[in-house]
């Protein structure tokens, strides 16, 4: 199973990339593409900060910030490849790598991240949010460790429940 994992986010990873390199070709002045009747927006944002914009202009925070992450990503990942608990946890960190590897290299290649995909919102300050493929894996790479662990913790709390009401019957 951790062979798909692994497959499926470099998959991810190496999709977002590509992506990335065909809307960096595009001009600057090109018009932004709405699919699904508008929904989704196609469009090309530089973004030289973490999310958001987060601290752009703080070129040396942000590479240093994003690396040293990546880096402790990558240890917790390789500890979970090697363990044959946490299935969950492995795949929702897989993901979060494959996000992570792609903003990192295009934050270290070029100095900022390229995002392309927006969403249709009333509000135009939610409208102006771009993300990329490697945003999504990071996401929800996160919502599965999140989920994992709570899951995880609701079974001890389940398995000391069971032993206190079985212990208290004998």
């Amino acid at each position: 199973m951790k062979k798909w994992i692994v497959t499926i986010s470099a998959a991810f990873s190496t999709l977002d990339l590509f992506w990335k390199d065909r809307i960096e070709k595009r001009p600057d002045s090109a018009k932004e593409e709405e699919m699904f009747g508008g929904k989704i927006r196609i469009r090309k944002v530089h973004n030289y900060g973490f999310a958001l914009g987060l601290l752009s202009g703080e070129d040396r925070l942000v590479k240093g910030g994003s690396l040293g992450a990546g880096i402790l990503l990558l240890i917790y990942y390789m500890k979970l490849l090697f363990s044959k608990k946490g299935k969950w946890k492995f795949a929702g960190t897989s993901l979060m790598l494959s996000g992570a590897v792609s903003n990192l290299y295009d934050r270290l290649k070029r100095g900022y991240v390229v995002d392309y995909i927006g969403f249709d919102a009333a509000d135009p300050q939610i409208r102006k949010i771009t993300f990329n493929l490697g945003d999504f894996c990071l996401m929800g790479g996160a919502a599965v460790v999140a989920a994992a662990a709570a899951a995880a913790e609701i079974g001890k709390t389940i398995r000391r429940w069971k032993k206190s009401l079985l212990s208290g019957h004998k």
